[in-house]
């Protein structure tokens, strides 16, 4: 009889411990300028203002989320980096970036010259001097 009340009572208190003990919640910073923490501020201020909007992980826009995710770009390993890097840099140069057809409801969106000289510099891995 005694060891039929102390199964339950043991379980009882096993779900009181577990109850009761914390749990620690990781916070991600999904912030624009979050991006890569040694992103040069030139390059986050770019990306923040003409490619964040569509290449995050809250984006409506499906294709542009898939294409590049800037929040997942920042946890991704350095050799993932560069290869999206080399991308960026190919999709830059051919003017592929931003489309044109999102140019025609945006022109706002379009990269200036300065805009594409700093996105290519730094997507080509070139240190600025």
């Amino acid at each position: 009889m005694k060891k039929l009340f102390l199964f339950p009572a043991l379980a009882i208190l096993g779900l009181l411990f577990f109850q009761g003990t914390p749990r620690t919640a990781v916070e991600v910073d999904k912030s624009p300028l979050a991006v890569m923490p040694d992103m040069p501020a030139n390059v986050k201020a770019v990306v923040d203002q003409k490619c964040y909007g569509c290449h995050n992980a809250e984006s409506k826009n499906e294709k542009g989320k898939a294409k590049l995710d800037w929040d997942a770009f920042e946890a991704s390993k350095k050799s993932k980096q560069m290869a999206v890097m080399k991308k960026i840099n190919e999709v830059v140069v051919n003017g592929d970036m931003p489309p044109k057809k999102y140019l025609e409801n945006r022109p706002e969106g379009k990269l200036s010259e300065a805009d594409l000289a700093t996105l290519t510099e730094w997507s080509s891995g070139k240190k600025k001097k």
